[in-house]
Formats: structure tokens, sequence, C-alpha cells
């Protein structure tokens, strides 16, 4: 139940966060800040990773906190690229078939990671493509890599109490 409340805390505040974070400001002349913003992004994943690995190796029961970082780490993936996509989107308007609102964007995000690719939108510029490229390579293997992660700290915090 403890878990489940924390979820739902999580997803809030991914909510909150995408919602209200600026996606102005970004150098609309120089095509290497959507490159910037992607390394930022990554950085802020890893550095989440890290941290979510600290807390399943300090959790009381660390095979639930590791499933809880298995969906949190996917959602935060989801919604960073959502989020870089919005600020590539509103920098460039013709990098996509059509300007992304930050739900279009969340959806565009999720429909490339699951694979299922609908077609209603898509990336038109090079940089978009390199953009959506990266996700897809990193989607590959962002879960099943966190998932062992996680469950192996949990292993770990298991046999070494």
């Amino acid at each position: 139940m403890v878990a489940a409340l924390r979820l739902a805390a999580f997803l809030a505040l991914l909510i909150f966060l995408f919602s209200t974070v600026p996606i102005g400001g970004f150098d609309e002349d120089n095509p290497s800040a959507a490159w910037i913003r992607l390394v930022a992004i990554l950085l802020v994943f890893l550095s989440a990773l890290v941290l979510q690995l600290r807390m399943i190796v300090a959790a009381e029961v660390p095979q639930v906190r590791a499933a809880e970082a298995v969906v949190e780490t996917v959602l935060m993936f989801l919604f960073l690229f959502a989020f870089l996509y919005t600020s590539m989107s509103t920098t460039d308007p013709l990098a996509f078939t059509e300007p992304l609102s930050r739900m279009d964007a969340l959806y565009f995000t999720t429909v490339t990671f699951a694979t299922v690719g609908f077609g209603d939108i898509t990336p038109v510029s090079q940089l978009a493509r390199a953009v959506v490229t990266v996700q897809m390579i990193a989607g590959l293997g962002a879960l099943v890599l966190v998932a062992k992660v996680a469950f192996f700290a949990a292993g770990r915090r298991l046999s070494h109490p």
C-alpha cells in the first residue's frame, strides 16, 4: 500500500513538473542546443538511477523498492524525453509533422517507447530523427537494464544484511 502511494506521489510530481517547467529559453538558431538538452536529460536520468539504487540498498524490503524503482525510472524516462520533444518542437515547429504540445510530446514518446508507432506524429528534421533514434536505442535497453540493476541491488541487500 505504501509503495502504491509513493508511486502515485511520484507520478503526480512528474506531471506537475512536466506541466510547469518552462519550455522556452533555448537558442533557436543553434542546433547543438537540442544535443545539450539531450545530454542534460540523460545526466538527470542517470543521477536519478543512482539515487534509486541507493534507496534500494537502504530499503527494509528491497524487492518492493526495486519494483518501484523500475516503474519510476521508466516514467521519468518517458517524461524527460517528452520534455525534450516539446522544447524541440517549440524551437523548431517543423521538426515534427505537427507542432507538439506537452501532451502530444508525451503521447509521441510513449508510442515510440512502446514501439507501437501509430505514424500520426513523426520526426521530420534530421535533428528530430536523430534524437528519436537515441530514444529508441535507449528505450530498448532501459527497461531491461533498470530492472536487472534494481533487482541485483535488492538481491545484494538481502545477501549482505
